[in-house]
């Protein structure tokens, strides 16, 4: 059976199911974690965002760049060398994407 998805704002679904007596007793479908995440307020906090999102960004670039690396190398001998400037063109590509001004200042 499949698991239902539910959205962020459903906390708990609880079904009830009927015993051998005729009691009533609540089954928990799903539960949200309540539990918030401390996060940092005011100039630390869009710093904290701004760091974060340089980190992801930075990610994105190496991910990408290792797998065309791979790519360019399996492609033809010394591949990764000749594909150099473009592979790192569309690897900063990517990265540039992931540090957009309005994801750093959640805009």
């Amino acid at each position: 059976m499949e698991t239902a998805r539910f959205g962020k704002n459903v906390v708990r679904v609880i079904r009830l199911d009927r015993d051998q007596t005729g009691k009533y007793n609540p089954v928990v479908i799903h539960e949200q974690d309540t539990k918030k995440r401390k996060r940092s307020k005011g100039p630390l906090g869009v710093v904290d965002r701004a760091v974060r999102n340089l980190a992801d960004a930075q990610q994105a670039f190496a991910s990408s760049y290792a797998s065309r690396h791979d790519e360019s190398n399996s492609d033809s001998r010394d591949g990764w060398i000749k594909d150099f400037p473009v592979n790192v063109f569309r690897a900063q590509q990517k990265g540039l994407k992931k540090l957009r001004l309005s994801r750093v200042l959640d805009i």
